[in-house]
């Protein structure tokens, strides 16, 4: 295996101590697979997103309806029936048409294509949520299968250490405490061990059931552990969060859709025309007519003046909303920027400085005891130090990873919560015909 790269081998154990101890970390896998393989199996396998799509084709829908006019109302019309013993005055057809004035039907099909395109950020959202949310577990599950090896090492190194301070004791070097101190732990890396293999099992099932597909079987997870990038300064962390995020794309729609909304609640007084005609046969007169009624509704009394104010409350309401958003995921990132920075500093730490002196010490220790001049214990302790400091990199490589992801994934977690909905305007929302 080479350095930049680790085949990550998903397993299911069950073990007893010397099966731990001894045999390794191995297993029937199927196929290989690497993050992007399985982001693309998300994005076709979620539920969410098939969610978040029907809403937008729900919006669409609306959108389409609320621009449709009325239908007309044809009638059959008899008038004077039996008057002076004929069939009637009039018998015939009448037609009525309501014509829609001051660009009401526009300005709804606008008002409902915006909340189309809240849905659509709402979808992209909805798609970052998912690939984030797989992506921290592609890593989660990744980590703990490193930790799986470097358990198995210590659990060596622990086995070492007993059969060492064994043989001291038969030297009269140590007391029999010590050695029952080395079977401790001994058992304490057996037990962790066990744990590493839990919660790598536990990683794989959280993998699959955001990738949608739960009975995705373990694989081998490709991953090129120093091909992660360097971190983002705060600057460009936050112009990016602020211009990219789809939350703030969606709550500058929402302005927009407000400010249509005003519109067309100013529009809404505005009254339609009825014009209506009828002609038929006028039994009495022994000859054809025909009619024509043209009216409208009057303003006097109701203007929409509460709903036109409760439109300009819901934009300042929106604007607020915006701003508010907006400082809040500044929060949000100045939280997620420390954690970011600190865990960066200490694989940069340990990478460059740390680690490569440790290795250095159990080298150099291990020369000291071919040449006699250290004891097998020494070593063994500098070997148990290396692996605690690969541990803890284990950890500060994952905490980076994750952070990474959802800095520069616009802070968007959530990959099985129901998706956002575009924003509803309430009783403006409560009629037959949307407007």
């Amino acid at each position: 295996m080479s350095k930049n790269h680790h085949l990550i081998v998903l397993i299911v154990m069950s073990a007893t101590m010397p099966a731990l101890a001894q045999q390794p970390v191995s297993g029937s896998i199927g196929r290989s697979i690497s993050l992007e393989e399985l982001q693309s199996m998300a994005l076709g396998s979620n539920p969410t997103l098939r969610q978040a799509m029907a809403l937008v084709n729900v919006e669409r829908g609306a959108a389409l309806q609320a621009g449709l006019g009325p239908n007309p109302y044809v009638g059959y019309v008899a008038e004077q029936i039996g008057v002076n013993g004929t069939a009637g005055e009039l018998h015939g057809a009448t037609i009525q048409q309501e014509l829609v004035r001051g660009n009401k039907l526009g300005l709804s099909r606008d008002k409902y294509a915006q909340r189309a395109k809240i849905a659509e950020t709402n979808f992209s959202a909805q798609q970052q949520r998912v690939l984030n949310d797989v992506a921290m577990r592609f890593y989660e599950t990744h980590a703990a299968q490193q930790r799986i090896d470097i358990q198995q090492r210590t659990i060596e190194t622990a086995n070492d250490n007993v059969l060492t301070t064994k043989e001291m004791l038969n030297m009269g070097q140590v007391g029999e405490a010590d050695v029952l101190k080395a079977e401790v732990e001994l058992r304490r890396a057996t037990v962790s061990l066990k744990q590493s293999i839990n919660e790598q099992e536990k990683a794989w099932r959280e993998l699959a059931s955001f990738v949608g597909i739960p009975t995705l079987q373990p694989m081998i997870l490709l991953h090129e552990v120093d091909s992660q990038q360097p971190p983002m300064d705060w600057d460009l962390a936050i112009s990016h969060l602020i211009n990219t995020s789809p939350q703030v794309i969606a709550a500058q729609q929402k302005i927009r859709h407000d400010r249509i909304t005003i519109q067309r609640e100013i529009a809404e007084p505005i009254p339609n025309l009825l014009l209506g005609v009828s002609t038929g046969y006028n039994a009495e007169a022994n000859q054809a007519v025909a009619g024509v009624t043209v009216g409208m509704y009057l303003p006097v009394f109701n203007r929409n003046q509460g709903t036109i104010r409760q439109a300009r409350a819901d934009l300042s309401l929106a604007c607020a909303e915006l701003e508010r958003l907006q400082l809040d995921l500044r929060n949000q990132l100045a939280k997620q920027y420390s954690d970011y920075s600190t865990a960066w500093q200490r694989v940069q730490e340990y990478d460059e400085t740390m680690l490569p002196k440790s290795r250095k010490a159990v080298e150099m220790l291990e020369q000291s005891y071919r040449d006699r001049r250290a004891p097998w214990i020494s070593v063994l302790d500098a070997k148990q130090f290396l692996l605690s400091l690969e541990a803890e990199q284990i950890d500060n490589r994952l905490a980076y990873q994750t952070a990474d992801v959802a800095i520069r994934g616009n802070l968007l977690t959530g990959g099985l919560t129901v998706p956002d909905v575009p924003a509803s305007g309430g009783h403006i929302d409560a009629n037959n015909q949307p407007r």
